[in-house]
């Protein structure tokens, strides 16, 4: 018999006390709580041990779903997704429909793991994934999304994200209490919307700061601590004005300097307004530097998109003058997380400080790449 206790649970400066398994989940972002803590959608550690055995009589196809309020869900099981794993050079994977290969953790005792949890995996539910995305009310979502319930972590990306319109579900140490699991499927959506609808480059991220307030383009960067970044903060407020009960945890957002979504003038009717024709949009780099100007040296802080991450891509960063003529290479690898950090100290190729002038970037990652402005003032 499972042992269960109360436990209170903090998301953003909210309690919550609900039934759930005896244990406590750890993040890297926030102060770890003892027991049992809500953890924040794209947060949750997910860790996993191998099985014994395949899956017995597994799926050999995607289950569809096409739901009341427009979505239109692919769903590849944990156990699906499990029959296919297979040994490369880099170690376990599991192939996608797409050609692409997610790189997973077997293993609880890998370095990797800090939280073993109970010692075994806790995939998400599928029937309970299709009731929280059933219960999503915004009127227009007409999208395509592809929910892939992993049986494993993945070795460069432990916990929940999303791709475009694939969602990856990492499984958790402990059983997923139905809170967590509203919580953290409405925000991937929250995600999947922001993909479809309102891109990266959209003009309307303009209007949509100006009504969250969050214009200081340097708190609030794709950079910026997991709480400011203004995706995430789109995606939390969907979850809160669209998501069900259960997974608006009392109109509470992960920021605990914003207010709720639901007092926000002119919000909803700013989410309700998108829909349509999904924007199709490719993977985006996204960087700043700070300070600058600077003297005698600079941090360039990049975002690196999942796609990059997933497909383990190459990625450079480069600075050039204004003419166009290569100053010096300072950074070519393969990041193993989103955020990368790299430091220019103000020298060329030949370690030799450069003058006072204007600078760039070039970061190149995979297909993708973007310019950085960097001004030396000495």
């Amino acid at each position: 018999m499972k042992r269960y206790r109360w436990n209170m649970l903090f998301v953003g400066g909210l309690a919550l006390v609900v039934l759930s398994a005896q244990a406590s989940y750890s993040s890297p972002d926030r102060e770890r709580i003892p027991e049992l803590r809500v953890p924040v959608a794209d947060e949750v550690a997910a860790q996993t041990r191998t099985p014994k055995t395949r899956p017995a009589n597994p799926p050999t196809e995607p289950a569809r779903h096409r739901l009341a309020n427009g979505l239109d869900v692919t769903v590849y099981s944990s156990d699906l997704l499990a029959s296919r794993l297979m040994w490369r050079s880099d170690g376990p994977a599991i192939p996608l429909d797409d050609g692409r290969y997610l790189c997973v953790v077997t293993d609880i005792d890998d370095p990797s793991i800090s939280n073993k949890g109970d010692g075994s995996f806790h995939p998400f539910s599928e029937e309970r994934i299709i009731e929280v995305l059933e219960s999503i009310s915004h009127p227009n979502l007409d999208i395509d999304v592809q929910i892939y319930i992993l049986p494993y972590p993945r070795r460069n990306l432990l916990v929940s994200s999303t791709s475009g319109r694939a969602v990856f579900l990492s499984p958790h140490v402990l059983e997923i209490h139905p809170v967590v699991c509203a919580y953290i499927v409405s925000h991937e959506i929250g995600h999947v919307f922001h993909n479809a609808y309102l891109p990266d480059d959209s003009p309307l991220w303009g209007r949509y700061r100006q009504i969250r307030t969050i214009t200081d383009t340097w708190k609030y960067s794709a950079t910026s601590a997991h709480a400011y970044r203004p995706a995430e903060i789109f995606a939390e407020d969907f979850r809160v004005l669209f998501g069900s009960v259960e997974a608006t945890f009392g109109g509470r957002v992960e920021n605990p300097e914003l207010p709720s979504p639901l007092v926000v003038a002119g919000l909803k009717e700013f989410f309700t307004g998108l829909g349509g024709t999904p924007v199709a949009s490719g993977p985006k780099v996204r960087a700043t530097s700070y300070p600058n100007p600077f003297n005698p040296d600079t941090e360039i802080r990049i975002n690196i998109p999942n796609e990059i991450l997933i497909a383990r891509e190459n990625v450079t960063v480069r600075i050039y003058d204004v003419r166009g003529a290569l100053v010096a290479e300072i950074y070519s690898d393969v990041p193993t997380g989103e955020n990368l950090f790299v430091h220019w100290d103000g020298r060329d190729q030949r370690g030799s400080s450069v003058a006072s002038a204007n600078y760039f970037a070039l970061i190149e990652a995979g297909r993708t790449r973007t310019t950085l402005k960097l001004v030396l003032l000495k």
